[in-house]
């Protein structure tokens, strides 16, 4: 399994304030989401978010949640830091053949009332009544979002198959 975001800050008229490309890291927590789905446990992948963290992921890959609080002497973003994904979202998974992958894209935007300040990590969580389970998580150089921003992100996740080997 493996993901990508590209991340773009716009300003109202359209125009581009920012962009940031990074690959993620699976959380702990998010291998077991998606290992439940073999025992018909699963829950789906319903919101993305941002926080203020740029920390490393340890080697234990155990973080939780994304930050909302003062980094690096910016204060924490205004207005909500999650935005749900509505099922259209999700494009139908498509077959790659050549690399042996199937791909899975989903994009969701934060209004520009949403995460203002500086943000320096991202991810998709699975929230249902009992709190929230961080899939991902992707740390990138901080981007400033103002209060007449949009903030959309482009997941791209892949799912390799065929003989797996080589992974172990």
């Amino acid at each position: 399994m493996k993901a990508r975001v590209h991340i773009e800050v716009t300003a109202r008229d359209g125009t581009l304030v920012d962009t940031r490309d990074c690959h993620n890291a699976v959380m702990r927590e998010g291998a077991r989401l998606v290992a439940d789905l073999f025992a018909g446990r699963g829950r789906a992948i319903t919101h993305m978010g941002v926080g203020t963290s740029g920390d490393a992921e340890t080697d234990a890959f155990t973080t939780t949640g994304l930050a909302n609080v003062e980094t690096d002497g910016a204060p924490a973003l205004a207005g909500g830091t999650e935005t749900a994904i509505p099922p259209e979202a999700f494009q139908a998974a498509e077959i790659d053949d050549t690399k042996r992958l199937v791909r899975v894209r989903v994009r969701a935007t934060l209004p520009a009332t949403a995460a203002v300040g500086t943000l320096r990590e991202a991810g998709l969580l699975s929230r249902g009544d009992d709190g929230a389970i961080l899939y991902n998580r992707v740390t990138f150089a901080p981007m400033t979002k103002g209060g007449d921003h949009e903030l959309t992100m482009f997941w791209e996740i892949t799912f390799p198959y065929g003989d797996l080997q080589w992974l172990m």
